[in-house]
């Protein structure tokens, strides 16, 4: 089971441009916290920008956002996995 927090913050994301147009997000910051990708999900253009599903090491997944005009990203959803002791 995981927690699902679903807002609208900038983050801070490092990706790589692919030769075919696709964007592969390697690593982002959110909350004081560096991320690595594990996986990359499906991606999908809206209105307000290209939007990718993203996996972290623990599970965790996250919805994140490349504005339009590409000046910059946002996180719109996140699934985190609960800690445990």
């Amino acid at each position: 089971m995981s927690d699902v927090w679903v807002g609208d913050e900038i983050v801070r994301v490092e990706a790589d441009y692919l030769p075919d147009g696709r964007i592969q997000p390697t690593a982002f910051s959110w909350r004081g916290q560096h991320r690595k990708v594990v996986g990359l999900g499906r991606q999908w253009e809206e209105a307000d920008g290209r939007h990718m599903l993203i996996i972290v090491p623990d599970g965790s997944r996250f919805e994140l956002c490349l504005a339009s005009d590409q000046s910059g990203w946002r996180l719109r959803r996140a699934w985190q996995r609960p800690y445990l002791a």
